[in-house]
């Protein structure tokens, strides 16, 4: 949430595995609310029957922040296989945190305040 207790939401949709730009789609912002509603299209271009049986559509919430970062809310993952193709489905998905992951820099950062530590005590 923001200062006034809503938030700018988007969503974010990215086809698993693949990292090109073409495997990313975005919604609009809905600006001050905690209920957003997307009433938007958003279409994949050259989708293969292979594609539809070993890919899956990450869907990821986020919060727009014009004075930070934007903030991840949370996320939620389709199988592809689970649609078929030109048959509208509606999905009611729950959004999953998922477990954070130290980074190198936080890893390394933290090791080298134990070894001054360590250093410090020795002396």
């Amino acid at each position: 949430m923001d200062f006034n207790g809503l938030a700018d939401p988007y969503v974010k949709l990215h086809l698993l595995p693949g990292a090109c730009k073409a495997n990313k789609l975005k919604t609009k912002i809905v600006r001050n609310t905690l209920n957003p509603v997307w009433n938007e299209t958003l279409t994949y271009c050259g989708i293969t029957e292979e594609d539809m049986y070993r890919k899956t559509l990450r869907v990821s919430v986020c919060d727009e922040d014009k004075l930070t970062h934007n903030e991840f809310i949370g996320e939620s993952r389709v199988a592809l296989r689970r649609v078929k193709p030109d048959q509208t489905k509606h999905f009611n998905i729950c959004l999953e945190h998922p477990p954070p992951l130290p980074s190198p820099t936080a890893t390394s950062t933290a090791l080298r305040g134990i070894s001054c530590y360590l250093r410090e005590v020795k002396l």
